[in-house]
């Protein structure tokens, strides 16, 4: 059986954002990108990088002396447990306060709007 991951940090969010855009990284490429935008050091980045091995969101290769990083669980996969995590514990398993929010919230593009409708009217189908 596979092992159930640990919940992300929000600090953890960021790195993995940034591991899944790139791909294959190094502390320093990742430390570049996010470290002066959160005012983090190199060491943090790296503490993070090492404790998100551990926790098995990402996989590490060394080449030579270098720690190569890269995701070892899909960005979609990872999302989609977060949003499954908050609807259970946030909403209680209820969408509805979910779709109010969105309907409510920042406009959404035409392209949305036809995708939401064509999941709703699959839902219907599958009932």
């Amino acid at each position: 059986m596979a092992k159930e991951l640990d919940d992300l940090t929000k600090a953890e969010w960021v790195v993995m954002k940034c591991c899944w855009r790139r791909g294959k990284c190094t502390a320093r490429e990742v430390y570049d990108e996010v470290g002066p935008k959160k005012d983090w050091q190199y060491q943090t980045v790296k503490t993070m990088l090492d404790r998100l091995v551990q926790k098995g969101y990402l996989k590490l290769d060394k080449v030579g002396p270098i720690c190569v990083f890269a995701p070892a669980v899909p960005q979609s996969k990872v999302a989609v447990r977060a949003l499954d995590s908050f609807v259970s514990n946030v909403l209680d398993g209820t969408l509805a306060p979910l779709f109010a929010h969105l309907a409510k919230g920042p406009k959404l593009s035409d392209e949305e709007v036809a995708t939401l409708k064509k999941l709703l009217e699959q839902h219907e189908e599958d009932i």
